[in-house]
């Protein structure tokens, strides 16, 4: 899930480090690492983020979108361009209907409980970008596979050297994140929103409690529309590839600073 927490006010983040271009010039020391993978390189183009990144919608019509990024370049992505176009709306819980269907991921503290500061909601024909969902995930967010772990720590409580391995061999996960498995990642129907309860899979319920920030934020996901890009809109953008024409994007999130039930398409 995306998460407008991530934004930093009047000014636009970047949550990819660059890679530097090759080549055997020298450089000066100290030197920021965005600014060589940016400004230098030839005819202006950056080389491509491999996670993604952040800009800021400077224009919009009904055919091309325009994001400025953090080095002060413009670039045009036509509509026809992006494979995938997402919006998000601040939201509440207090919004929150039975028909609705809300998406939670994070820890597993027990009893079916999620410890999060974030949940996505789906709502109307939007509700088609989810499906009801009740999966243990690994730390790098991979699902659990058939053997499961959780069986073997408790068969084998004292074979610590050989838990430990074991997620190195049977469930690859990110350099640093050890342990078993204890996320948990749900889609469901609220049926309670205090605290949230969502319906799950197997005639299950899933409690999403605050985890240590004491609140849990919402945002309204809904497919992209041409005549919802407004000018300084915050962008999150997976690119394909650049050429002259502009960029070509796998997924392109607009951030929007209203409720999408106050959000008015004529006003531009």
């Amino acid at each position: 899930m995306l998460e407008a927490r991530w934004l930093r006010s009047g000014r636009i983040a970047v949550l990819v480090v660059f890679a530097l271009s090759a080549g055997g010039t020298a450089r000066a020391q100290n030197r920021d690492v965005a600014f060589d993978a940016v400004v230098s390189q030839p005819r202006g183009l950056p080389d491509l983020p491999p996670n993604g990144a952040w800009g800021e919608v400077i224009n919009a019509t009904s055919r091309w979108i325009v994001i400025q990024n953090h080095a002060g370049q413009q670039f045009p992505i036509a509509i026809e361009d992006i494979t995938e176009f997402l919006i998000r709306w601040p939201s509440s819980l207090d919004a929150l209907g039975p028909g609705s269907l809300v998406e939670a991921i994070g820890p597993n503290v027990g009893s079916n409980t999620i410890r999060t500061d974030h949940v996505d909601v789906f709502e109307g024909t939007d509700r088609t970008l989810v499906s009801p969902t009740y999966n243990d995930r690994l730390p790098n967010n991979m699902v659990v596979t058939t053997l499961d772990p959780g069986f073997n720590r408790f068969m084998n409580a004292f074979d610590v050297s050989g838990q430990n391995l074991l997620y190195g061999w049977a469930y690859p996960v990110a350099p640093g994140l050890t342990g078993i498995p204890s996320r948990l990642h749900v889609v469901g129907n609220p049926v309670d929103t205090s605290p949230l309860r969502l319906s799950v899979p197997g005639n299950n319920l899933a409690t999403v409690i605050p985890d240590n920030t004491g609140r849990i934020t919402v945002s309204q996901v809904t497919r992209g529309q041409p005549t919802s890009a407004r000018k300084g809109d915050y962008a999150f953008l997976l690119p394909l590839q650049t050429t002259q024409r502009g960029l070509a994007v796998s997924q392109l999130v607009l951030y929007k600073q209203v409720p999408f039930g106050q959000f008015n398409p004529n006003n531009k």
